[in-house]
């Protein structure tokens, strides 16, 4: 026959394996469930001793009360004469304690004793669940797809369960239920009824996280990630610096034939990786943050903002897809970054110069002209080239011929020999 106490220690042993809190803690939890148990039965005044014994399971719960000469509060007093009858050592100020048995209890407080237990061990495993994911935040945790919602995706840890909300999902990404699934610990909520785990797949911490367990130098610190921004399923661009002259910081992050690399865009679903060499210098930061584009000149505007100039054939790779590509660049940066081609800002220098010509210092114009034109309002080079020829003919008074012949003296030199050269080629 089993005996009592070894049943009640090995049901006690059972909740703690069950729960994942110590032993301890549960003979604990039951001491003061037992102690609760009391009260409800005998008075809310009534103080109690319990002794659970941690090697046979015997159970040993008293009612204690002090000994006084004048009894006045009987549920935590007895007077001195009443304690001499059961022994005559008893004195003033002493302990007297009386035996009382579970079954004493009754049904109803052995109910609650049970019930303060649970609560008390369940508050436990919460709170061991809640410290122990507190220290997993901003690290990877793997779990199995529980539920698929518009809103929310609800994964199952093992011990308890998650929840990657909206912003935490990926729009390229479609999860199927009892499917893995890797996500990074964003934060840990405390709940009513437990901890709120909250996931993410969006988070640059999970790419940051990602590289660091593929990429061997990036764990040892060897490279360091500077900033991550990203537009989650589409495309990233990591910022990265190494302090050893003899890394290759790209290239190891990308690896051979892009063997490291590869496997990080596999978890993102295909989003691209832009791995960038980091630089306190802000112009070739810019230049860097626009890869794969290009570079011809960064040009500063203004206070947070610059000009990228690229070739007309790199425009639309610094531009990106739905301007993907200049918007991480200019969130990496954190300047505002203006895109244009080469031809189109060489042709604004050109027009800008032309506008800072006077007509007066044009030596090949003859004086009347001169004055002809400034007189209809023409004060530069450029106000006269943009105006157009019927215009130039019915204020100036002139036929085709002689509005060709003014334009072509006011025409740059560059833009003749373009022109001469395209005649001869053709």
């Amino acid at each position: 026959m089993v005996d009592e106490g070894d049943l009640i220690i090995e049901n006690i042993k059972s909740i703690a394996r069950a729960r994942g809190v110590k032993f301890d803690y549960v003979i604990e939890s039951l001491a003061e469930a037992l102690k609760s148990g009391v009260k409800r039965k005998f008075g809310k005044l009534v103080e109690s001793e319990v002794a659970v014994n941690k090697s046979t399971g015997e159970i040993k719960i008293f009612i204690v009360k002090k000994v006084v000469e004048d009894m006045t509060s009987p549920d935590i007093e007895i007077s001195l004469e009443e304690a001499q009858k059961k022994s005559s050592k008893y004195k003033i100020g002493d302990i007297f304690r009386i035996p009382v048995s579970i079954a004493e209890l009754g049904r109803t407080a052995v109910e609650s004793v049970k019930q303060t237990l649970t609560q008390r061990v369940s508050e436990a495993e919460r709170n061991r669940i809640l410290s122990e994911y507190e220290k997993k935040i901003g690290e990877i945790v793997k779990g199995i797809v529980k539920v698929v919602s518009r809103n929310e995706v609800l994964v199952d840890l093992g011990p308890v369960e998650a929840t990657i909300p909206n912003y935490g999902i990926m729009r390229t990404e479609h999860y199927r239920l009892d499917s893995p699934i890797r996500a990074v610990v964003l934060r840990v909520d405390r709940a009513q009824w437990g901890p709120k785990i909250i996931l993410s797949r969006t988070d640059p911490k999970f790419l940051e996280r990602l590289l660091f367990y593929e990429i061997p130098e990036v764990e040892e610190g060897i490279i360091q990630v500077i900033k991550i921004v990203r537009e989650p399923g589409v495309r990233a661009k990591v910022a990265v610096q190494t302090l050893d002259p003899k890394i290759d910081p790209i290239g190891a992050c990308v690896g051979y034939r892009g063997s490291r690399i590869q496997s990080v865009v596999k978890e993102l679903s295909g989003e691209r990786i832009d791995i960038i060499q980091w630089s306190k210098e802000p112009n070739l930061k810019v230049s860097r943050s626009l890869s794969p584009a290009k570079i011809k000149e960064i040009v500063n505007v203004g206070e947070g903002h610059v000009l990228a100039v690229v070739p007309d054939e790199d425009y639309s790779k610094a531009i990106g897809k739905n301007g993907v590509n200049v918007d991480l660049a200019s969130k990496l940066c954190e300047v505002e970054i203006e895109i244009k081609k080469a031809s189109d800002y060489e042709e604004e220098l050109a027009n800008k110069a032309l506008a800072e010509i006077r007509l007066e210092d044009v030596a090949d114009l003859s004086s009347e002209l001169k004055e002809a034109l400034l007189e209809k309002g023409y004060s530069n080079v450029l106000s006269v080239l943009n105006a157009p020829t019927d215009e130039l003919k019915f204020l100036l008074k002139m036929d085709d011929e002689q509005v060709a012949e003014l334009i072509e003296t006011l025409k740059p030199k560059k833009e003749k020999e373009k022109e001469d050269a395209a005649k001869e080629s053709s």
